[in-house]
């Protein structure tokens, strides 16, 4: 994206000579990234309402966090500066792969009326705005529209072009979507006796499945039976036929997981500790973001005996994860890590944010019965 601002500055330059008329393409330039990444987004928020596809989360803006809408299907966020828009959808009702590529397409169809439009304009009335506007826009649509898939993001191109195509496993999965939604909601809504119900079933009809298998790894870690949780996501790990983006994301859960598994007493700590920091070191050497870690390595960092590196890790965290249950993960460790520092009153006011989330969440709940003791 940062290649196709360039180019695109460096076309107006060479083409508009006034330098009043490149400051409006460079103008033009920031706007028509804006709009080109609007459309695809407002294409897919759209698509995913129309055909039922699940939308986990909005994310309006950058920076920190100013008001959030929390609910065990959705997390709705606005931050301070309100210039992007980002959806976050997933498979919900069956037939799971034909409303997800209707969504794409919805998604596609937005980006392309809307770089259309913009070009018309650039012809219509000429100038370093319209001219930068243009380029950006098309540029930012078409990037969008490259089918490329990472350990955390998969582009509206791969969806469309992929999506119908899918066959094996990749297929299984996403009809396996439905149930595996289910066994998250009920997890994300407390009703864990339900969600291990679905977890059992998941795992008599998809044994070697990775979202079923990921699915079962949540609800084990919500009953606070971390050793299991633990070695059933090693199998994900050690799965020679996974994707390196699969590797990314299942060597991220395991960081976290093995932490708390430590935190917990079930795993000798100079085992979990190194486990834990190979596993984050690794899911980072696969492309995992490295901000998307900061609630396990902060972890990492609190059991290490770190505890002023693990308050501004965990605080990052907490400001800039939007999934409900890891927020409240992440504010228990910022917790914790101030009752480590010795201020209780910071750690009241982590752990009460955390608790409006999900109170019973198993790290939650132990947090404030140590902090009671105390």
């Amino acid at each position: 994206m940062f290649l196709s601002v360039v180019f695109t500055a460096a076309a107006v330059t060479a083409v508009e000579r006034s330098a009043e008329e490149v400051g409006r393409g460079l103008l033009g330039t920031f706007c028509g990234l804006l709009i080109g990444l609007l459309s695809l987004q407002v294409g897919l928020l759209i698509g995913a309402w129309a055909l039922s596809v699940r939308i986990h989360r909005v994310v309006i803006g950058v920076g920190s966090r100013v008001k959030d809408w929390t609910t065990s299907r959705r997390v709705v966020v606005v931050r301070a500066v309100p210039l992007f828009l980002s959806i976050s959808v997933g498979p919900g009702k069956a037939p799971a792969r034909r409303r997800m590529w209707g969504a794409a397409l919805a998604s596609t169809a937005a980006g392309l009326i809307v770089t259309t439009l913009s070009l018309i304009a650039a012809i219509r009335w000429s100038g370093g705005f319209s001219m930068g506007f243009a380029i950006a826009c098309s540029l930012t649509v078409g990037h969008a529209l490259i089918p490329r898939k990472s350990a955390t993001s998969t582009s509206t191109g791969w969806f469309v072009l992929n999506l119908p195509r899918l066959t094996g496993v990749r297929a299984q999965q996403m009809d396996a979507a439905p149930l595996v939604a289910r066994t998250v909601d009920a997890t994300q809504d407390g009703h864990l006796d339900i969600a291990a119900e679905l977890a059992a079933e998941l795992r008599v009809e998809y044994p070697a499945l990775r979202t079923a298998t990921a699915a079962r790894v949540l609800v084990l870690q919500a009953q606070g039976r971390f050793a299991e949780a633990l070695m059933v996501a090693m199998t994900l790990v050690e799965d020679p036929d996974q994707t390196p983006a699969e590797a990314a994301v299942a060597f991220a859960a395991l960081g976290g997981l093995a932490c708390a598994t430590v935190e917990a007493g079930h795993l000798d700590p100079e085992v979990g500790l190194s486990t834990a920091g190979q596993a984050i070191e690794n899911a980072m050497t696969l492309g995992y973001p490295k901000h998307k870690l900061n609630g396990s390595r902060a972890l990492h960092e609190l059991l290490s005996g770190n505890a002023e590196q693990a308050i501004v890790l965990a605080r990052l965290a907490a400001e800039l994860g939007d999934d409900r249950l890891g927020r409240a993960d992440d504010l228990a460790t910022l917790a914790r890590a101030h009752m480590t520092a010795g201020d209780n009153r910071a750690a009241r006011l982590a752990l009460t944010e955390a608790e409006k989330l999900v109170p019973w969440w198993p790290r939650v709940a132990s947090t404030r019965s140590r902090l009671d003791i105390g």
